[in-house]
């Protein structure tokens, strides 16, 4: 047998949407959130409560170099998309990471934000993710779960809440965002934050042909910011 053949053959595929590993991850995904959670709002000052915000804040910061371990375990390529933490989901995770160890409060709202309106949804089309039982599998939900996890963790366990004119600082820093990466992908040739191209199989899917759908990204983004900061207006609203 051609040996190429049988490390195609060996070679990890892409995980089906909804399928059955998927629905796990995603069953695994929410039964540690709300644990963490409840474990902390029943506990705000015990050391049980810290050590999980300690927890988060160690798979977020490793998440990147297990990806790269496990691309390597996995004999999956590492070429230019993948040797940078520079996708959004990475930048979020580096935030969460400074918000949880340094308490930085604009870290706090790139967690909240780049997490909700980005993250959340590539846990629901991973089009990136191998499957199970691959290495990358677990690096791919330990990213983007824990990046959920951290940015619900913030109001629901922390009582953090962000400042205000936290939706347009925030926007301000994506926008920031998509123009260094956006330079960098055009200088290397790389797909960071998918300017280049779309993510295959994801609600990108919807959106006009490039380059315009980056435009639409970054209008979707102001939209999902605003409809993000609802419930702490409603808070500060009953307060008065």
């Amino acid at each position: 047998m051609d040996p190429e053949l049988i490390l195609a053959s060996e070679a990890p595929q892409l995980i089906q949407y909804f399928g059955a590993t998927h629905l796990f991850a995603l069953a695994v995904t929410l039964f540690i959130g709300f644990f963490v959670i409840y474990i902390s709002r029943r506990n705000p000052s015990s050391q049980i409560s810290a050590t999980i915000a300690i927890a988060i804040a160690f798979l977020l910061i490793t998440a990147y170099p297990v990806k790269i371990i496990g691309r390597c375990i996995d004999g999956i390529e590492i070429n230019k998309d993948v040797i940078f933490p520079l996708q959004l989901c990475d930048v979020a995770a580096i935030a969460g990471f400074f918000t949880l160890v340094l308490k930085n409060r604009l870290c706090a709202e790139i967690t909240y934000f780049f997490g909700l309106a980005g993250t959340l949804q590539a846990l629901f089309t991973p089009s990136t993710c191998y499957d199970f039982p691959s290495i990358s599998y677990f690096s791919f939900f330990q990213l983007h779960s824990t990046v959920v996890i951290a940015a619900l963790y913030l109001p629901l366990a922390l009582c953090w809440k962000p400042r205000k004119g936290s939706v347009m600082r925030v926007w301000f820093c994506g926008i920031c965002y998509v123009v260094i990466v956006g330079a960098f992908d055009f200088i290397t040739g790389a797909n960071y934050g998918f300017f280049r191209e779309k993510a295959e199989g994801s609600l990108m899917d919807i959106l006009h042909p490039w380059p315009y759908y980056i435009i639409e990204m970054a209008g979707l983004a102001l939209v999902l910011f605003f409809i993000l900061a609802v419930p702490f207006l409603r808070r500060s609203q009953s307060k008065n």
